[in-house]
């Protein structure tokens, strides 16, 4: 089976309400938006988010039914693409969770060339005696389990707040930060996973836009812990001295192979 590529550009809004047919083929569809978009998770309170503020800024606000924590996407640093997966694709799995790790490791296997690009070359000879060694590059790590919580503790975590504050089944880390979230919806007949490789963290650009003391008020028992919610603490976005890959050949990349569906 092979997949159909489709490339659009508009609203997050307009792409996260998009739904497959039921009988739909396997399908890559790559998102590039026109501007900033904040995405609430599927559950969080429309007053998580401050929205005068932000379209004020331009950016949009919307939700999409996937996943559980607020996104900032970026269209200039940013990739995001998602994969529908028919029932008959060999890359169907009936369990939430590792129906995940196949795509996070075509991201790790994607990102691990782009991300040794701009290494020197080893050498040989004198001159490579005398060039001074490179340091390690830390290298794409995809996580196969969701980070332990008790119920309780769970919705004080960040990760109740940030979508990158978790790592989850088949998210990619790279030095310790989150750079590919992964989030899926799924019916009977096909899978939508939606992946984004996150450039860079906006921690003080998000600050801007989530007011903790107006959640505290509407949900204090959910939304206790003030912690959670500063974005400074998050550890996601590629790392200082790891080259930030673009977005268009991450893309072009990360099609060019992806095996069969």
């Amino acid at each position: 089976m092979s997949w159909q590529v489709s490339i659009t550009e508009g609203p997050a809004d307009t792409f996260h309400r998009l739904v497959p047919p039921a009988d739909t083929s396997a399908q890559i569809w790559i998102r590039r938006l026109g501007g900033p978009a904040l995405v609430l998770g599927s559950t969080q309170p429309d007053a998580l988010v401050d929205d005068v503020r932000a379209q004020a800024d331009g950016v949009e606000v919307c939700r999409r039914r996937s996943g559980g924590g607020l996104v900032y996407l970026d269209p200039a640093t940013d990739c995001w693409i998602d994969l529908i997966v028919p029932q008959s694709s060999r890359h169907w799995h009936h369990d939430v969770g590792r129906a995940f790790h196949w795509v996070g490791e075509h991201w790790a296997s994607t990102l691990t060339p782009l991300l040794d690009a701009d290494r020197p070359a080893a050498g040989s000879g004198a001159e490579a005696d005398q060039r001074p060694p490179v340091a390690a590059r830390p290298g794409p790590i995809v996580h196969r389990r969701s980070a332990p919580a008790t119920a309780s503790g769970r919705a004080s975590r960040p990760g109740s707040v940030w979508c990158f504050a978790d790592l989850g089944h088949g998210e990619v880390s790279v030095g310790g930060s989150k750079v590919v979230g992964l989030s899926q919806r799924r019916t009977r007949t096909w899978l939508r996973i939606q992946t984004l490789v996150l450039g860079d963290w906006p921690a003080e650009r998000l600050a801007r836009y989530v007011n903790p003391d107006r959640m505290a008020a509407l949900d204090p028992v959910r939304y206790r812990n003030p912690a959670a919610f500063d974005p400074a603490q998050v550890a996601a976005g590629f790392p200082p001295g790891v080259a930030r890959p673009d977005p268009a050949t991450l893309a072009e990349r990360f099609v060019a192979t992806l095996p069969p569906a």
